[in-house]
Parts: structure tokens; sequence; C-alpha cells
């Protein structure tokens, strides 16, 4: 490794001993995760199960009082919120959102062409443009409702990108800090742009963490965490990139160590030991990048921790609800819980094409098994969750 090179605009000496031991113990602890992340049975319950963690921990990193069973309630509606904690839940769905996305389980808001200006005259031909723009807006909610009717899991399949950018690109980086805004900017999120000035800081931001990348291994990944994760007051990222920065870094060591199967949910381990990361982050650059490289440790081996739990739970509730008829759909039911652990008996009853008198009999069962509970206190759409879930 040459003696010295430049990284994010910083001269970096070669790794010291306390640095290398840190990478090499941070090495380990991911080889141990990618390895017990080969099922991919295992891997999806807890990539799903990682990104609600890590939606509620950077809301609470920006000071957000997060009410776990509110943001669970907006993973099935929004508008089943009480009204009092509607606004935070929608902001950590949006957090959810763009986890999902960074997860390459959900596309961007597809962008769609500027409207044409309506006739600035009077008359019938400004009548008939108003008419036509309310009925696209009311066929547009109307979509928009079907679509968190109909999709169990939360994730919109409609008015998306087919095509996503590739990661870490500039197009990347806009369709991840639009699904952010699609709950909280209330506007159309297809028509939401970087203008010139957050396209020219978003460049900077890549180009940076692209040099941090081009060191080898944990050395790279730790490079690009140190650009991405540094707190207030030694902020070195754009305001509005804080957020998508904390997810673009559960991505960054899979990706600068090859392990593809591995999404480390860094805000929730900075959020673990907030006080020390903002006294590393002060102090030399080396004591940063320690830190960080024992959080990645630290994250790994919490990471296998909450895949052996999550097989537990599997395992208990199987023994709850004993056995049952061979058509029983109900296994099938507690295995869509890991993906989403929030949901309606309607939910249910459109994601197995059963009828809602069999779905409500379904649902009935796993509360009896204090497998879920309800938590909304509705005479309709009655929301219930996992307990064992809750983030």
């Amino acid at each position: 490794m040459p003696a010295e090179r430049v990284l994010t605009g910083q001269a970096m000496q070669s790794p010291s001993s306390r640095l290398l031991s840190a990478l090499l113990e941070a090495e380990r602890a991911l080889g141990r995760l990618a390895e017990a992340m080969q099922d991919p049975v295992r891997r999806g319950r807890l990539w799903a199960d990682a990104a609600r963690r890590d939606a509620c921990a950077a809301a609470r990193l920006d000071g957000v009082a997060v009410d776990p069973t509110d943001f669970l309630i907006a993973t099935v509606s929004p508008d089943l919120v009480p009204h009092a904690g509607r606004g935070t839940a929608q902001s950590v769905r949006s957090l959810w959102q763009g986890a999902l996305f960074t997860q390459g389980r959900l596309a961007a808001p597809a962008r769609r062409m500027s409207r044409p200006s309506p006739p600035r005259s009077g008359g019938a031909a400004a009548d008939a443009w108003r008419a036509v723009a309310e009925l696209e807006a009311d066929m547009a909610d109307l979509s928009r409702f079907d679509r968190e009717e109909d999709t169990f899991d939360g994730v919109p399949s409609e008015g998306m990108d087919a095509e996503a950018p590739a990661p870490w690109s500039l197009g990347w980086l806009e369709s991840l800090w639009r699904c952010l805004q699609a709950e909280i900017s209330g506007r159309d999120p297809g028509r939401l742009v970087f203008s010139a000035e957050r396209e020219t800081e978003a460049s900077a931001l890549l180009a940076r963490i692209e040099a941090a990348g081009e060191e080898p291994a944990m050395l790279g990944a730790v490079g690009m965490l140190a650009g991405l994760l540094r707190p207030a007051p030694d902020l070195r990222t754009p305001g509005w990139a804080v957020a998508p920065a904390r997810l673009m870094a559960a991505l960054a060591v899979g990706r600068n160590c090859r392990a593809s199967n591995v999404w480390l949910p860094m805000a929730a381990a900075l959020q673990t030991d907030r006080t020390t990361a903002q006294i590393a982050a002060r102090g030399r650059d080396e004591d940063w990048r320690v830190w960080l490289a024992e959080m990645v440790a630290e994250a790994a081996r919490r990471e296998r921790q909450r895949a052996a739990a999550l097989d537990q739970a599997a395992e208990t509730w199987r023994r709850r609800v004993g056995l049952r008829r061979r058509n029983s759909r109900l296994p099938e039911v507690m295995d869509g819980l890991f993906e989403e652990p929030a949901f309606t008996v309607r939910h249910i009853q459109k994601r197995l094409g059963t009828t809602f008198r069999g779905a409500q009999l379904l649902v009935d069962e796993l509360e009896e098994a204090a497998i879920v509970r309800e938590v909304t206190n509705r005479a309709l759409d009655r929301v219930f969750v996992a307990v064992d879930l809750m983030p």
C-alpha cells in the first residue's frame, strides 16, 4: 500500500496497528454475518427487520420522538394513524421506504414530464383544462388508495421506475432522495428533481465517497463511512443529504467488501452509541476511523444475533399455534409477518385470495396465540401487529 494517499480531501497515512487491528476484527465479524446470510429466507427476514429498525433509528438521530406502533400502522396506511402522531409516523415511513430502495426492494417514483401550463385566459378552454386537471388528480388519489389496499407489504408497484439507476450514481442518489420526499413534501414525487446547486453537491458527495472506496476491502468501507456518517457539528455533508447518506452507509460495507448479501443498519448502530460517535468524530481522523471499524464489527455481531432471534420467533410461533389442519394457510400468514408485521384483515384476505371471514379466522388464531395484537381500537380497518417484531 502506498505510504500516503489522498482520501476525502485529506492526506491519510498508512493504517496504524490500532486501525489495522480494528479493521481485521470488522472483516471477521462481517464474514460470519455474510455466511449466516447465505440462506435467502433468513436474509429476507433480517433485511426487512433491519429496514424498519434503521428507519426508526435515523428518525431518532434527528430528534424525532418515534412511536413504533404508529410507525407500523403507517406502513399499512398513514391515514390509519391517529391524527396527533400522523406527521411523525409519515416521516419515519419515508425513511423506511428509503431503506427499502437501497435494498433494491422498492423502486423510486417514476419521473414524469412537467404538465403544460393552463391557458391564462378564461372561457371554455380554461374551464375544460381545469376540469381535466381535477379529474386526473382524483384518479391519481384513487390509484394511490387502491395500491395501498391491494399491497400486503406496503410497497406500491405502480407509478414506479421500471429500470432503477445504477447504485451510487447521481440518478440513484436522486431517486433515493425522491423516495424520502414522497411522504413529507406534499408534492408529486414523480416531479421532484435536483436543483442545479443540489446536483452539484450530490456529485461532489459521490465523488468523495467513490474516492474513499478505492481503498481495498474494509479500509475503503470505513473510509466511505467516515464521509457519510460524520455527525453534527462536524457535519461535512449537505443538510438535505444527511438522511440519504445514512441509508447509503448501510450499503457501503457490503459494496466494498464484496458481500452483496449484507445490509448493515448503520443509523441503528450510530444511534446506539451516539455520544461516543460525536467524541470520536471530533478527534483525529484515525480515531474516527477506528471507532467506525469497531462499530462495523459490533453491528455485524448484533445482526447475527438478531437473525437468530428472528429464527427463534418463527419456531416459537409454530409451537404456539400447534398442529393445524393440512390445508391451513396460517403458516403462510406467519411467514408474511416478517416482511410486514402490521396488517389489516382485508390485507390478509387479498393476499391469500380468501374470504373476509376466512381471513378473520386466521387473524383470530394468531391473536389467541399472542403472536399479534390489535393496536388501533377501531371498528373498521383494525390494524394488528406482530408483538415480537416491534422495531
